[in-house]
């Protein structure tokens, strides 16, 4: 017993070597009456990624399977029309179950087939996996219908009789989950019992410590108060007579410069007279102030100085 789920995407190979490549398994051919499996649809690769040539069919006992390859005969009867002659297949007729719809007789749908589990000498179907989409086939997994249900085909779907309703799921978590489900109710109820003191006891603990750590914080930054208006003190008197310095520096320095230039005038005056030729005026000397003569004292004697030299004769009268 195979499953055509096994070969989905498989490679295939051929030629006379079996090396050549021809492209991956697409999907599983059927028979539209028998349901029997008449092959598989080849898609093949583009060519010089323009051209998409068209797939082909394999007919199901035409290969072997080499390290997971579909290896092809290289028959002329193991390919498209010549093979479904020798099958007796309709091709316009054929199949795909893969992903056709499960109903009921009465009408109520089931699923969608995912796979179909058959002989591999003779290709006839055993069972139809059914699931209901991906996510439901992990949740839930997927019901194997026995082919002695199935009835016929109809509209695009497989009908199958009622009897397939009562048929349990399989594989899926949902089985699983079922067969824990005691235990796991057991489990739940120890679980909370320790979780809720597990709970307390960390609120306990994380509450003295966020109370530690609360006063140490409170601790820090007031210490940090203190320092911080410590050195702000520090520095504004440092700043303050830094800046009083600096205030005497520049007045003195004003007071030099002004000096300098009460003289840059004269001089510049001075040079000019020179380079022109006229005489610069002499500045007027400074008067000094008479010298105090004593009177002389009552009854003194005032000596005469004796002349030094001759006086002069008086030139006589000419007489007329």
């Amino acid at each position: 017993m195979r499953n055509t789920r096994e070969l989905r995407g498989a490679r295939v190979t051929g030629g006379r070597k079996g090396t050549r490549r021809i492209g991956k398994i697409l999907r599983a051919v059927f028979h539209p009456e028998t349901f029997r499996l008449m092959g598989y649809l080849v898609d093949r690769p583009e060519i010089a990624f323009m051209y998409k040539p068209p797939d082909r069919f394999l007919a199901y006992d035409a290969y072997r399977i080499i390290d997971g390859r579909v290896v092809a005969t290289i028959d002329r009867d193991s390919w498209d029309i010549p093979a479904c002659e020798r099958l007796g297949l309709d091709w316009d007729a054929a199949l795909l179950l893969e992903g056709m719809p499960l109903v009921t007789v009465d009408g109520l749908k089931l699923g969608s087939i995912d796979s179909v589990e058959y002989d591999e000498r003779s290709g006839k179907p055993l069972a139809f996996l059914m699931t209901d989409g991906l996510a439901a086939k992990a949740l839930i997994g997927s019901a194997s219908i026995p082919a002695e249900l199935l009835v016929r085909y109809q509209d695009g779907g497989l009908v199958v009789k009622n009897e397939a309703m009562d048929i349990a799921t399989q594989g899926g978590l949902a089985e699983r989950a079922g067969e824990q489900a005691a235990i796991a109710a057991e489990n739940i109820k120890e679980g909370t019992a320790k979780v809720a003191q597990a709970a307390s006891e960390v609120t306990a603990k994380a509450s003295k410590a966020a109370g530690k750590l609360a006063a140490k914080a409170g601790k820090a930054a007031s210490d940090a108060t203190i320092e911080g208006s410590k050195v702000v003190g520090r520095m504004s008197r440092s700043a303050g007579k830094t800046a009083g310095k600096a205030v005497n520096k520049g007045s003195r320095a004003l007071g030099k410069q002004i000096r300098k230039t009460t003289t840059m005038f004269s001089d510049f005056k001075e040079a000019y007279q020179l380079e022109s030729g006229s005489t610069p005026k002499k500045p007027e000397s400074k008067k000094t102030a008479p010298k105090k003569v004593e009177k002389p004292a009552a009854g003194a004697i005032k000596k005469q100085s004796k002349p030094t030299g001759a006086a002069p004769k008086a030139a006589k009268k000419k007489s007329t």
